[in-house]
This record gives C-alpha cells, structure tokens and sequence, in this order.
C-alpha cells in the first residue's frame, strides 16, 4: 500500500477530504466500466481520431466462372462497391462538485449518490444512442442507401439485384410472425443475386410483449394451438434480448447471422468517457469536482443483417 503524505499536525478539515472522495470516485468509474452496456453487441466498434468517419462497404461476392479455353484471355472482374455512410462524432459533457459545506454537514449519502451518477450518465447516453436506431428506424433513422433503416425499399448497392426489404408485416410477435422473419432471412441474396441465406440470432424487444417473446421461445407446444401440437426446435433458437430503452411497446427486431465484421450497425468513438479534476479559481468552497467528456456516434451503413416488425 503506497504511503499517503499528511501533515504532522494540526486540525483535519473538509478540505483534506477532497482527496479521498476522488479516490472513490475512480473506484466508482472502474466498477461501472464493468456493466454490459445495453445494446453495444449489436454494434461494431470502431474508433478514430477525427471528428467525421466514413464507412463503406466492397461485396465480396464475383460472378460465377465462365467457360473459358487455356488460349483465351483470362476473364477479369472486379467487386462490386456498396454504399458509404459518413458519422460525425459529437461532444458530450457533464460535471458534478462537491461542496464543503455538504461535506461538513454529513452529507455523504447524497454525495456518494452524486459521484455514482456521473459515469451512469455516460452508459445511460450510450445505451440511448444504441437505440435510437431501433426507435427511429422505420421513420428517421437511415442506411447508407438514404432510405430508412427498416424498409421495403433498400438499394442493395447493385442494379444486378434492385431492391430488398428488411420490413415485416405489422405483427404481434406469434410463431407465424417468428416464421415469416425465419423466412425472409433464408431468401436474403447477395449483391449479385445469389441466395446469401441467414438464420435468426436473436429477437429485441421491449418489455411490454416480453410474454409473448416467452411463450414462443420457451414453450414445448404451440402457444397459439388447443390440441397440444408439439413446437419444432426451428422456434427456440433465438436469444431473446430485452432492450429497456426501446420506445414502441409492441415493435420487435429479428437480428441474423451475419459475421461480426458484416454488421450493418456501427459506433464511432473518438473518444470514449473520461474523466479529469475540475479547476474552480476563485471558488474554494467547491474542493472536489470532476467532469466527464465523450465524443461518439452512432449510424448503419446497412441493415441486411435485421428484420424489423412494428407490432400489432
């Protein structure tokens, strides 16, 4: 244990309390940078130093091989380029002090509360940026094709294959929901038209149909069939995932099979939360003080890799 240098004499008072309290505070930062924050699976991760990021994508699917004689040319091509999304990193701040007059009237519940709300802050914003995709999804939130991100009417990036859709028909979450998602994924293609299918990871969803999600996912006979019918295992492979910061009470997701490379979503960090003391000048009754900064954002260059349903 290092040894803490204190004076030999003379009265103790708020002041030199200041240091303790930073102390726990950086206990508090490490145990919260610990929590699993809601939402950050579905994302890549990716950092940069620069304010504006952009992403794009090259398919890696080529035509099949044509027949071609040892004298002849060899056929060249070259892949086909997807679209790209750029991201522009915005700057997050906050702060929280301790007075000495809270210190000295014992006011340390209400400080300790102080000093855990200030990292929760930066986890609740990036769990609010998570999901904003999902909330604004079918209506303000975009791919790197200019559409929504739940559409009927996303450009692939190739005029070999037009459109697709990642929008299921309005829809509590039932078997025969569950199966219409199952079955979309297994007709996916790829940029040049060949079948590219995928199988349902998990569901997300918010709280509010959490019984429905259930009685698909952990039933042994169909929920919805009086005669006892038996459920098939195609229905209890997905993780169901229960997003609290969903908005809609009745939408719910349907995340594929893609790579994790592949992922459509994507947070941009250029910086992550820190922390750093607060200089106070003139104003020496404020003896400890920190300030969190965060610089990040969040986008899809695309949305192949999800099924969204608005709900019933």
């Amino acid at each position: 244990m290092a040894y803490i240098n204190q004076a030999e004499a003379g009265p103790v008072t708020d002041k030199s309390l200041s240091s303790l309290y930073s102390r726990t505070f950086d206990k508090i930062v490490a145990r919260i940078d610990k929590v699993p924050v809601e939402g950050a699976e579905f994302f890549a991760q990716e950092k940069t130093n620069l304010e504006t990021h952009k992403v794009g994508e090259i398919f890696e699917t080529l035509p099949l091989p044509i027949k071609a004689e040892d004298t002849e040319h060899i056929p060249l091509v070259s892949p086909l380029e997807g679209h790209n999304v750029t991201l522009t990193n915005v700057i997050y701040k906050l702060g929280m002090a301790i007075t000495e007059s809270a210190v000295r009237r014992q006011k340390t519940r209400l400080i300790l509360a102080v000093m855990n709300a200030l990292p929760k802050s930066a986890l609740r914003k990036m769990e609010y940026m998570y999901a904003s995709l999902f909330n604004g999804g079918f209506d303000t939130a975009t791919t790197g094709d200019s559409v929504y991100v739940f559409s009927a009417s996303h450009n692939d990036g190739s005029a070999e294959t037009g459109t697709y859709s990642n929008v299921l028909s309005s829809a509590g979450f039932t078997t025969s929901a569950y199966f219409a998602a199952w079955l979309a994924f297994q007709s996916k293609t790829d940029a040049r038209g060949f079948p590219a299918p995928q199988l349902p990871s998990q569901v997300v969803y918010p709280a509010a149909i959490h019984e429905d999600v259930m009685k698909v996912a952990g039933s042994d006979l169909y929920p919805q069939n009086s005669l006892n019918a038996k459920m098939p295992t195609l229905f209890k492979q997905f993780e169901p995932k229960l997003l609290h910061w969903l908005t809609s009470t009745t939408a719910w997701f349907v995340r594929g099979s893609t790579d994790a490379e592949d992922r459509g979503f994507i947070c941009v960090t250029e910086e992550a939360p820190n922390y750093k003391p607060l200089s106070w000048g003139d104003r020496p009754d404020i003896i400890m003080g920190k300030r969190l900064s965060m610089s990040m954002s969040v986008g899809a260059l695309h949305a192949r890799d999800w099924m969204g349903n608005a709900g019933a």
